[in-house]
């Protein structure tokens, strides 16, 4: 970073606006900055750190304290600041938070601080707002832009009165982060924090495995691992044992079941031989019928013998009858035939007569043809024409709406610069409604607190003349309570006295005054007050004396409030000014009238906003409509000729066909009627010498078939006349009495196949249970039924027992497998927990190598650090050593701090006349100042040398010149020189003479009565 211009307005001992060009002062220069105690040298830093920071470079004042106390009341404390950073040029703007007069009436009111920050343009002229506004925000950018904050920067960058020491003394953190900042380290951090994160996910799988170890046995109601294989231990014997009382009950179990199955297939053989022997006798039953059916099936074959004859005769009568129909049928034929037959005659005379006129109908037609072709053809054209046409009038109409669009966009246009200009004025003649609007809303604010305070202050008083009747009531209850609290205790002693009198004797001594004689003893009354009614008086008293008291506290407090009533009045009216006296509702419509001008600058830079939009888009809406006229125009001029061109071709074609025929649709109704005609005379020609030709044809056809009807009819006679004698001779040879008994024992194909079916069916069933039954006597001849009940009864204990033991068996091996299971669970969670370990074994001893847990308890970030530090040193120590005459150089501690403090980045200075080590703390206040500086000098060195670095090329010191003597002043002033020399701003505060001597470039501050002005002197121009 590199201040190129620094101007400070009403800023500590500034009073007016001072501006320091630190370009005049030549490029990369060596300058003081010098002046008496108390002009303001020190306060050029604060307004650079302030004006970067927001803070001042010592951080003892508040930036609200950095105002010059002579700064003219309308002129607001602010500091802008150009400087140059890296490639870029900014500008930034800051004003603290103070008091300044208000716009209108008396008094003041606070302004917020504010921040800006610009980026410029090579000439220095604003170019980007970064930051608008807010404080937050520019403290953020900055922070970022520059990559120091405030504490870094005052200790690498600016050397402030008094804080030289700070970076030379700062602990290992401290220097840490400064360090980090100026290397960019922080990649080192990171991956210290990627280790210690990946050592912790590893160390706490670790610990999860554990406890996933004792889950795993507590899961199983096991105390350890001993425990586990003590129980596997035990119960694989009593596993082994169970399995064989269970295999046992298991082979005694299934002997019962057979048992069991046995007697019950036994059991089902006694009852299927009785269900046999009921089925034969129900099946013998059916007998009688049996024999009833075999009669008929007899009846039935002797009549098959008859059955041919019997056929043969009705195929003949059939075929008779058949052959008598056919004749019948074929004469009706014949007689219809025979008169289609003429009508196809008369039809094919008409049509050959009708074939004389086609050529004449052909010719007709070829000339329609022709002349549809180049109707078509004028069709054609004519719409291609019109198409032409639409799309030449549509070109030129598109054409005319773009130029009467583009001139209405030129009317919008002018319209909106009118308003535009309009609506600019009118927000500048606005634009200081908000401030006005804030301070008459203070004001309103302020008058409402006022009057608000006005009508309190009149509660008050009347409260303060209630409260003074009410402390005037109060003392004269006290008094009149007093005199009778009095009076009853006085009353008290005369009816003491008279009472004592009573007691009175002569000659004997008085009590009270010891005379013997008593010539006037006290009288008793009758009403004698009582010691009750006396302390009951008293109480009174007080009472009266604590309601006076409050009485009394009441007024003071009432007149104290009326006090700083009237104190907050006289304020708020002094702050009010003209308004105080006005009336509220003056002040409140004010307030509405800036209301209403707020949100009218609102509304209007928002159709600010609007029109400028609307201009926008009118403007490129103006450059789409040009290029598309100029487009649209050759478009046009070419749909125009190639209309043209259309209508000329329709004409001369128009001009080749006769009037009667450029209609295309007479043309080609008629050519249509043409076709059909001459198709149909085709057709009825075809179709005449077809019918002929087919009809003759089927009249012989069927004149042969009626010749062959008459000889089947004589031959069907013969043959029936042979089948009637064949079949009286058979009947007459049959056992059949007549032909109705023949009939009456026939049986079709279905009774006969049923009746048989259950002939033998019957047979075949009676034959099965025969030799069932024989089959069953044979078996059980020697068997009796066996005892079912008692044999189940015995296979039920055998499964109980089965049972039992099973369950014994599962409980024992059960637990044995879960046991086993959690062995392998244990088993493969100590790999796994062993993998971690062997994990954690690298990265934890990684992390803590990085992270500075092992050694020297020195970070990863830290180390490069230190190797860094140790460049910054080299560098330091050459400045030091000249400085010092060759006795000091600056070194890093090697030995490791105490506790659990981190080290690493400490320093020491190596003292050649001694030669030990020993803290920097020890220098004197010349040496540390020589320390210090050489390592803010080395510092820059280094980091300039460090890609990617953050760039120290200027550096302010304040003061600590006067604590050297003239050598190694000298030295400083050399290795400042050679420092400048390699490209580095370096400002030097001092009032040593000699450093004014040597120096020529100076920012000379100048004191007065009426604030301090700098002078820029030895400027190179």
């Amino acid at each position: 970073m590199t201040p190129l211009t620094l101007t400070m307005q009403a800023f500590g001992p500034f009073a007016g606006s001072e501006t320091i060009d630190f370009t005049a002062l030549g490029k990369s220069p060596l300058f003081l900055i010098n002046g008496p105690t108390g002009a303001g040298k020190s306060s050029i830093l604060d307004a650079v750190c302030f004006a970067l920071y927001g803070q001042t470079t010592g951080n003892d004042r508040d930036a609200v304290q950095m105002r010059c106390d002579q700064a003219a009341d309308a002129l607001l404390t602010e500091v802008s600041l150009d400087f140059r950073l890296r490639d870029g040029t900014y500008r930034v703007r800051r004003v603290p938070q103070q008091e300044r007069p208000k716009a209108t009436g008396e008094g003041t009111t606070t302004q917020s601080a504010e921040a800006q920050l610009w980026r410029l343009t090579p000439e220095g002229e604003k170019d980007e707002c970064v930051v608008a506004r807010k404080v937050t925000d520019a403290n953020s950018h900055l922070h970022r832009l520059i990559g120091l904050d405030a504490n870094q920067f005052r200790q690498v960058m600016v050397l402030p009165q008094g804080k030289f020491r700070e970076l030379l003394l700062a602990e290992s953190k401290d220097r840490e982060k400064i360090f980090s900042q100026l290397f960019q380290t922080q990649i080192f951090q990171r991956i210290e924090e990627r280790l210690r994160t990946q050592a912790n996910q590893i160390e706490r799988a670790v610990n999860d495995h554990r406890q996933h170890i004792s889950g795993i046995l507590a899961g199983g109601e096991l105390e350890s691992e001993t425990a586990l294989a003590q129980e596997v231990a035990a119960l694989t014997p009593q596993v082994g044992k169970a399995r064989q009382r269970f295999d046992a009950a298991q082979r005694q179990r299934r002997r019962a079941e057979q048992q069991r199955d046995d007697a019950q297939a036994l059991q089902r053989q006694f009852e299927a031989r009785d269900s046999l022997a009921a089925d034969k006798a129900r099946h013998l039953e059916q007998h009688a019928h049996i024999v009833m059916l075999r009669d008929q099936l007899a009846q039935n074959d002797q009549a098959q013998a008859l059955r041919p004859h019997s056929t043969a005769l009705a195929q003949a009568q059939q075929t008779l009858r058949t052959a008598q129909a056919e004749h019948r049928q074929t004469e009706a034929t014949l007689t219809a035939q025979r008169a289609t037959t003429e009508q196809a005659k008369r039809a094919f005379e008409a049509a050959r007569q009708r074939q004389t006129d086609l050529p004449t109908l052909r010719e007709r037609h070829r000339q329609l043809g022709e002349f549809i072709h180049k109707g078509q053809q004028l069709s054609e054209l004519e719409t291609r024409l019109q198409t032409a046409r639409a799309a030449w009038q549509q070109a030129d109409g598109t054409l005319k709406r773009d130029e009467a669009q583009l001139d209405s966009i030129r009317q919008q246009g002018e319209a909106i610069s009118l308003t535009l200009e309009r609506l600019q004025t009118e927000g500048q003649q606005l634009a200081s409604a908000p401030a006005e609007l804030s301070r008459h809303e203070s004001l309103l604010s302020q008058r409402q607190a006022l009057d608000e305070l006005t009508r309190k202050g009149r509660e008050l008083t009347t409260q303060q003349h209630q409260a003074n009747e009410v402390l005037n009531h109060r003392r004269g209850e006290l008094e009149q309570a007093r005199r009778y609290a009095t009076e009853q205790e006085m009353r008290w002693h005369q009816g003491q006295a008279a009472l004592l009198a009573l007691t009175l004797e002569e000659e004997a001594a008085c009590p009270v005054c010891g005379s013997l004689e008593h010539p006037a003893p006290a009288v008793k009354h009758a009403d004698i007050v009582t010691q009750a009614q006396v302390e009951a008086a008293r109480a009174a008293e007080e009472q009266s004396r604590h309601a006076l008291q409050t009485a009394e506290r009441q007024v003071q407090q009432l007149t104290q409030q009326i006090s700083y009533n009237a104190e907050q009045t006289q304020r708020l009216s002094q702050q009010l000014g003209e308004w105080a006296s006005q009336p509220q509702g003056e002040l409140q419509q004010a307030c509405e009238q800036l209301r209403h001008q707020v949100e009218r600058r609102k509304h209007v830079e928002s159709e600010i906003n609007q029109q400028n939009a609307a201009r926008d888009a009118l403007r490129r809406d103006w450059g789409t409509l040009d290029k598309q006229l100029k487009a649209h125009r050759p478009v046009v001029e070419k749909a125009k000729e190639e209309a043209l061109r259309l209508e000329s071709q329709r004409d001369q074609l128009s001009q080749s066909l006769p009037e009667d025929a450029r209609n295309p649709v007479i043309l080609r109704q008629t050519l249509t009627e043409l076709d059909n005609q001459i198709a149909e005379f085709e057709k009825a020609w075809e179709r005449a010498q077809q019918m002929l030709s087919t009809s003759e044809t089927q009249q012989a056809r069927v004149e042969e078939q009626l010749r062959a009807a008459e000889q089947r009819i004589e031959r069907d006679g013969q043959a029936l006349e042979q089948a009637q004698a064949k079949w009286r001779t058979a009947l007459q040879t049959s056992p059949f009495e007549s032909e109705a008994a023949f009939q009456a024992a026939q049986l079709d194909d279905h009774q006969r196949q049923d009746m048989a079916r259950q002939a033998e069916s019957y047979q075949r069933r009676l034959a099965e249970l025969e030799g069932a039954l024989q089959n069953y006597h044979a078996q059980l001849a020697e068997k009796s039924p066996p005892d079912i009940a008692a044999l189940t009864t015995l296979t039920e204990t055998a499964q109980a027992e089965e049972h039992a033991q099973l369950e014994s068996w599962r409980a024992l091996d059960g637990r044995l497998s879960t046991l086993q299971g959690i062995g392998q669970k244990l088993s493969a969670a100590h790999a796994a927990q062993a993998e971690l370990e062997a994990q954690y074994r690298v990265w934890g001893t990684l992390s803590e190598v990085a992270n500075g847990r092992t050694g020297n308890r020195i970070s990863l970030q830290r180390f490069v650090l230190g190797v860094l530090l140790d460049d910054v040193l080299i560098q330091a120590s050459e400045r030091l050593v000249r400085m010092s005459r060759g006795r000091y150089q600056l070194v890093r501690r090697e030995d490791p701090s105490k506790g659990n403090k981190a080290s690493g980045l400490e320093l020491d200075v190596a003292d050649t006349y001694t030669g030990k080590s020993r803290s920097v703390a020890t220098l004197s206040g010349g040496e540390s100042f020589m320390a210090a500086l050489a390592l803010a000098l080395g510092l820059s060195d280094v980091v300039q040398a460090y890609a990617g670095g953050i760039q120290l090329d200027t550096l302010f010191i304040d003061e600590g010149f006067g604590s050297l003597d003239q050598d190694a002043l000298d030295q400083a002033i050399a290795m400042l020189s050679e420092l400048h020399m390699g490209g580095r701003m370096i400002g030097i505060i001092s009032h040593v003479s000699e450093l004014k001597e040597q120096m020529p470039v100076r920012v000379e501050v100048r004191a007065s009565r009426h604030g301090s002005s700098v002078e820029v002197k030895g400027a190179l121009f």
